[in-house]
């Protein structure tokens, strides 16, 4: 509940409206691409904002047949009643937030703003693969930097070696967060495993499959009462860039269904394998190259310099097996979190040109295993 905060002001006491913060609203089970966030409480107005299936908003006030929101850049605006659902608190107890982030660079220069990277991934996932944790004298200085800011709530693993293997400023290492308490490694993984392949090393031979090889740990939820739920390997990808050209980031994306094999013999008794990233193609050119699923959805998820979101969806969670993973709710879908920065040239300069992507999965049920 939001404190009554009286004000005394030339004789005059202003009071803030109540709102629960226990109670939030989401787009009911009818709504498939997105929810309009409308001006005032009429299908006429202006819309300020959307909500994708899987997200949700601060509950504010019910009127007749909408529901006042707060989405989480603040903005606030109207809902129809019609198409979505209130529920009196969170559902992270039962869920999972699953996903991934490209953060800009992280570790080089000075001018990341790390309060505002860890506070964006502590109120939106419980476990997130990071991508562009840059390698400085073989070390990352990024990541470590991160984990101070998450504090003790957050555990990480982070690979030996990085991508490719060189002492270059442009050498990539891969991490992944997890919530303690909420999500851990299985039992035996203690670090991020490679795709098999060449490293790109100064002393490497043998076919180069990938630029930046996929890294996968195995991961399990529901723990906070003892029990484990729901468990999955994730691996973690950035695909290269190739300065654009899009037939050969298709011939390395096309090589995932090596990586997703090789995922499933490291754990014979595990169907939920996830590919979680950047991949640097948009929907139309990705599904091409895939054999398995991309579950993302939205609009772009990345930044021109400027701040502004382009119409580029590069970042994607994919799944191996429909039927293995039915626990997955939804869609990924991507996370416009520009507003909490001063201004959208701030977020960009000082957290990323990539937006997250976040997929809910339930944290206990039923497994494939």
């Amino acid at each position: 509940m939001r404190w009554c905060i009286s004000v005394i002001l030339v004789g005059l006491t202003l009071c803030l409206g109540q709102a629960s913060y226990g109670a939030v609203v989401t787009p009911s089970d009818r709504v498939t691409t997105r929810l309009n966030v409308r001006s005032e409480p009429s299908a006429s107005t202006e819309v300020v904002g959307k909500l994708h299936p899987g997200e949700d908003a601060l509950f504010l006030e019910a009127v007749p047949h909408w529901y006042k929101v707060r989405l989480d850049d603040g903005r606030e605006g109207f809902v129809s009643k019609s198409w979505s659902v209130k529920l009196d608190s969170q559902p992270e107890e039962q869920y999972i937030r699953l996903g991934a982030w490209n953060i800009k660079k992280l570790g080089h220069g000075s001018s990341k703003d790390y309060s505002l990277v860890s506070q964006i991934i502590d109120d939106n996932f419980d476990v997130v693969a990071i991508l562009e944790v840059m390698q400085k004298q073989r070390s990352h200085p990024g990541y470590d930097a991160l984990m101070q800011h998450l504090g003790g709530g957050w555990g990480g693993l982070v690979t030996d070696t990085p991508r490719p293997n060189t002492g270059s400023g442009s050498a990539e290492y891969y991490a992944i967060l997890y919530r303690e308490g909420t999500v851990r490694p299985c039992a035996g993984w203690t670090a991020l495993k490679y795709y098999p392949d060449n490293d790109g090393g100064d002393h490497s031979a043998g076919p180069d499959r990938f630029a930046r090889e996929p890294a996968y740990g195995c991961f399990e939820a529901g723990v906070d009462s003892g029990t484990v739920g729901v468990d999955f390997l994730l691996a973690a990808y950035h695909a290269t860039w190739a300065e654009g050209n899009e037939d050969e980031i298709v011939d390395e994306v096309s090589n995932l269904s090596d990586v997703f094999t090789v995922m499933a013999q490291a754990k014979p008794s595990e169907g939920d394998l996830l590919v979680v990233g950047d991949f640097n193609l948009i929907p139309a050119i990705l599904h091409g190259a895939l054999d398995d699923s991309d579950r993302t959805e939205g609009s772009g998820s990345t930044l021109n310099s400027n701040g502004d979101r382009t119409t580029n969806l590069y970042d994607h969670v994919v799944l191996h097996d429909e039927a293995a993973t039915s626990e997955m709710v939804g869609n990924a879908v991507v996370l416009n979190r520009v507003g909490m920065a001063a201004t959208p040239k701030h977020f960009y300069q000082m957290v990323s040109d990539h937006l997250p992507v976040m997929v809910r999965v339930r944290s206990s049920g039923p497994d494939d295993d």
